[in-house]
């Protein structure tokens, strides 16, 4: 109704329950269609949540376990026959003159697997898949002096990180990771190229300053999605970062939990790859972006902020809530004391 109608109304005492009945549906109808676009926005909220479940999560879940039981069957096989470390040629079958060039390049060539594309002597370079040069080291925050600092890279793989923080002027790094291969390959390229970063097979749920001391910058790439107790594992890496922590990992935005902590677990692992070719066993948890910053705050960082996010990376700098110099163990303390 009009006002010009209600001012006449008004003035005819007869029509005022009429006017008040007006207002009413009035009323009810503005409401009525506030519902309608709440339960419209509520529908499409539930349909995308739906979708990231696949409407029927048993099925993703049970080919993730085929494809997890099919490789376990695989190993299981090969393994009467199968080595850890693979087999090199004798040194007295090299050539003398192309010994040291042919000797690494036997050795990089003999890895069933490569992660990272890394230059492991000038012109020859690991067949790895993914290069940090151009996917990863402009977005994952390296500063580029590291002048008298104590770097650990925690999940090092072969060590493009390790070695470029050596690079830049750390004066000590050490990197750790969970795979003994791993630690093979980082050490074929650190004596190819006559480095001092060091790599140790170690879990980050076994991180404590008297093991490895404390450190003036942290790196956690790449790892996070792969641990079964995320938590915990902040928490040790909190224990041993007395400066910065530079923090990578996969994300799983949803725009109708924004802002929400928020995270989905895969019980058999999930594919991955740049193009999600791959089959990852590995995979257990993939968080938004607000659960990857409420985690590191409630373990103690600070000044956390986002450096890189959708389309490329999605980095996260933060601090220790108490920064000091990083320093080795004390060796009179150390674990086997």
């Amino acid at each position: 109704m009009n006002a010009t109608l209600k001012s006449i109304a008004m003035y005819f005492p007869f029509l005022r329950p009429h006017l008040k009945r007006v207002e009413e549906l009035e009323r009810l109808a503005t409401e009525r269609h506030r519902f309608a676009q709440d339960l419209e926005l509520l529908s499409a909220q539930l349909e995308s949540i739906l979708s990231l479940i696949a409407a029927d999560p048993s099925v993703a879940w049970a080919e993730a376990k085929r494809r997890k039981q099919d490789l376990a069957d695989k190993v299981r096989s090969e393994g009467s026959t199968a080595v850890l470390v693979p087999p090199m040629r004798s040194s007295l079958e090299l050539d003398v003159a192309g010994s040291v060039t042919e000797w690494v390049r036997g050795q990089v060539d003999v890895e069933p697997y490569w992660f990272q594309k890394i230059e492991v002597l000038p012109g020859l370079h690991s067949p790895g898949w993914s290069d940090p040069v151009t996917e990863k080291l402009p977005y994952y925050g390296l500063p580029e002096d590291l002048t008298g600092k104590r770097v650990l890279d925690i999940g090092c793989a072969e060590g493009f990180f390790s070695f470029e923080a050596e690079r830049r002027g750390a004066r000590e790094v050490i990197g750790i990771d969970s795979f003994p291969d791993s630690i093979r390959r980082f050490n074929i390229t650190k004596a190819a190229r006559r480095l001092n970063a060091s790599a140790f097979l170690m879990n980050v749920y076994d991180l404590e300053p008297k093991r490895l001391g404390t450190f003036d910058l942290v790196l956690f790439y790449g790892v996070f999605y792969h641990l079964k107790h995320p938590q915990y594992a902040l928490e040790r890496i909190h224990s041993v970062c007395t400066g910065d922590l530079l923090f990578q990992t996969h994300i799983e935005d949803d725009p109708n939990v924004k802002g929400f902590p928020w995270a989905r677990f895969y019980p058999h692992g999930a594919m991955a790859g740049k193009n999600q070719e791959l089959f990852d066993a590995t995979v257990f948890w993939k968080y938004n972006s607000a659960c990857c910053l409420a985690m590191l705050d409630h373990v103690g960082f600070t000044k956390l902020q986002i450096i890189s996010t959708d389309p490329r990376p999605f980095v996260i700098r933060g601090s220790s809530s108490e920064v000091k110099p990083g320093i080795p163990p004390d060796q009179t303390t150390a674990p086997w004391c």
